[in-house]
């Protein structure tokens, strides 16, 4: 893996940051308020806009997921220095360390919400979000908690309990596996050449796989995401190119022109998404030329906990939303309940916080021991 420069590290951090927030946010102000009331005025237009980037926030992770591990892959086939074993070690434990805690944590707030809080009365009020067919999917099952463990929802199933936001992990892990086996076809030999080929076609089937009754376009999200994703990785590959700064603005004038053609002449959520992706990768080409050494310290602290308030505050929201007795229905946006939802998103990154304090923080050291154990000489 080439040495990312500082600057860019800084900011890449900065969007990790800003983008968990965005989804939280997102998420958060999608329950809390009442947005069908059409309430006007500027605080209305600002609780708006600041809750309206979940969705590009996670296309904004995918670029950048893409560009950090994606392109590593590539690079590491192409000099023949990519170590299979060492890493899916790596990529198993980075998600694992959180999502395995992340799901027990489902399971005991979904417990408290829908036994000791109004779990019932505020999944009701808040459809679509959770829509009416959604607690007929057994979502709070053992055989739903295994499938997310292993990264099978969307594909076998929904995601498990309250946590809707766990599907992009699916998408993440199995880009993580398709991108090696499909490069391994034309770099690795003979044995190995079959094993990717065969491991790249059960991969492409649980994509196609993955279309259901409630749910019919999300192979075509699985494989449209992963364009994305590569968007990303291939930023990677040219990023120390003399060339870096004309695909910077290449990507920003494309982007810009689908922005125009696919949100205002011919609306269309997944060509919207492309524009995003390219307007991230624009922002990930210039970074190195803008100084960001000021921010270190703030990017560092809150991208560290990202994933895991990326992966607890749904479930956590909920729980606490149960609590509240005035949020049996969705408030009106005054400044009042603007406040108390901002104790809210308060709350929920201090407790994500407590969850990668004990959690992701140890990511390599846990990583480390892992694979000490699985390459040690075994005694006779």
């Amino acid at each position: 893996m080439q040495r990312i420069p500082s600057n860019t590290s800084i900011w890449l951090n900065v969007m990790r940051a800003l983008s968990a927030q965005a989804v939280v946010i997102g998420h958060a102000n999608y329950l809390f308020f009442d947005h069908a009331a059409g309430t006007t005025g500027a605080l209305a237009w600002l609780v708006n806009m600041c809750g309206s980037g979940a969705h590009k926030a996670v296309i904004m992770f995918f670029v950048m997921s893409g560009f950090l591990i994606g392109g590593p892959v590539i690079e590491a086939m192409r000099s023949q220095r990519f170590d299979s074993f060492k890493y899916f070690i790596d990529r198993l434990t980075r998600l694992w360390i959180v999502i395995l805690p992340a799901l027990l944590m489902t399971a005991l707030l979904d417990g408290l919400a829908f036994k000791y809080g109004g779990g019932d009365a505020l999944l009701s009020s808040r459809a679509p979000f959770f829509p009416e067919w959604w607690s007929s999917l057994e979502p709070d099952s053992i055989k739903t908690f295994v499938l997310n463990a292993f990264f099978l929802q969307m594909i076998i199933g929904f995601q498990y309990g309250t946590n809707l936001s766990l599907w992009s992990i699916s998408n993440e892990f199995w880009y993580y596996i398709l991108l090696p086996a499909g490069l391994g076809i034309f770099v690795f030999k003979k044995n190995a050449r079959i094993l990717c080929l065969l491991l790249s076609f059960f991969v492409v089937f649980l994509f196609i796989y993955s279309a259901k009754p409630n749910d019919e376009g999300r192979p075509l999200a699985y494989f449209m995401m992963f364009v994305i994703w590569m968007i990303g990785a291939a930023a990677y590959c040219f990023y120390e190119s003399i060339w870096r700064r004309f695909f910077a603005a290449f990507f920003l004038v494309v982007g810009v022109f689908m922005f125009i053609l696919f949100k205002r002449i011919y609306p269309d959520a997944l060509g919207y998404d492309f524009a995003l992706g390219f307007f991230t990768v624009f922002l990930v080409l210039i970074s190195m030329d803008i100084s960001a050494n000021y921010l270190k310290k703030l990017s560092d602290f809150f991208s560290g906990y990202s994933f895991s308030l990326y992966a607890l505050h749904l479930p956590l929201t909920f729980c606490i939303m149960s609590f509240d007795p005035q949020l049996a229905a969705p408030q009106p946006i005054r400044y009042d309940t603007v406040l108390r939802f901002m104790l809210y998103l308060l709350a929920i990154n201090g407790a994500s916080i407590l969850l990668w304090a004990l959690t992701e923080r140890h990511t390599a050291t846990v990583r480390r021991f892992v694979f000490a154990k699985l390459t040690s000489p075994r005694v006779a």
